[in-house]
């Protein structure tokens, strides 16, 4: 069969717009492809278990991460990001472990169900993530870009400092996240109407070390009132220490999981 020239033109019109669209995937709505780690930064971290690397960004931060074999196989997988909480303890030069918020992620009953990729970047002995919010950022940016991740599900999850660390960059970052669970960790009210992010908020009853229950409570209702999607729990008779029953309940995993994030 004979093609017309005006056919030929069509169809030479809809194949470069194709290439261009594919080039340009916001044209058309097309996901980000899934990234080969094979070859790349993260290719010796890709075991199956927890492995701590120091930083692979440029002026980035060390960090423990748990990547399944399996999430090379052309995927997109959520991530979820886990703030610590203040090392005040620690001594210069003290190797910093994977704690258990992290670890309860990864957990083979729960990771079956929602396979997923872990992060968990810490900072010096002394710090705090209000010191280091651009070698944060630049973490993550170099795992949005090596690793096979979807932006639409990017979590945070943060305790005392960490959940500090959480608010701030939600405010710092609003378009990165999806949904976030924060344990202990108030912050100013400078952060209401800058987040955007649904959060799960979390204090113990009697946490009352500057006044943090009294301090999440009413930033909580200061984010609702800006239109921030809040849930708030407050647990009955807890202090400080809740992050652990957090991390391991099950509404928690599900809620977060749930959320996707929403394009402006």
């Amino acid at each position: 069969m004979r093609v017309g020239r005006a056919n030929r033109l069509v169809w030479v019109g809809v194949i470069l717009f194709g290439f261009v669209a594919r080039g340009e995937g916001w044209a058309l709505g097309f996901e980000d492809e899934a990234v080969d780690i094979k070859d790349g930064p993260y290719e010796e971290l890709l075991e199956g278990e927890w492995v701590h690397s120091e930083p692979l960004a440029e002026g980035g931060l060390p960090f423990w991460i748990f990547l399944d074999r399996k999430v090379n196989d052309g995927e997109l997988y959520p991530l979820v990001v886990v703030l610590h909480g203040r090392r005040n303890q620690a001594k210069p030069g003290e190797a910093f472990k994977v704690q258990g918020i992290a670890t309860a992620w990864t957990e083979e009953d729960r990771f079956r169900d929602d396979r997923c990729i872990v992060v968990q970047p810490y900072y010096p002995p002394q710090g705090g993530w209000e010191k280091v919010p651009e070698q944060l950022d630049a973490t993550l940016e170099h795992l949005f870009e090596h690793l096979p991740v979807d932006r639409e599900r990017v979590y945070l999850f943060g305790f005392s400092n960490g959940g500090q660390g959480s608010f701030q960059i939600m405010a710092r970052r609003p378009e990165w996240f999806a949904g976030a669970v924060t344990v202990s960790g108030p912050v100013g009210k400078d952060v209401v109407g800058k987040i955007k992010t649904p959060i799960w908020a979390w204090v113990g009853e009697n946490d009352n070390e500057l006044n943090k229950k009294e301090r999440v409570v009413a930033l909580a209702e200061a984010l609702r009132d800006s239109g921030v999607d809040v849930q708030l729990t407050v647990v009955p008779g807890a202090g400080h220490n809740i992050a652990g029953k957090v991390a391991n309940e099950p509404e928690v995993v599900e809620w977060l999981f749930e959320q996707r994030r929403e394009d402006e």
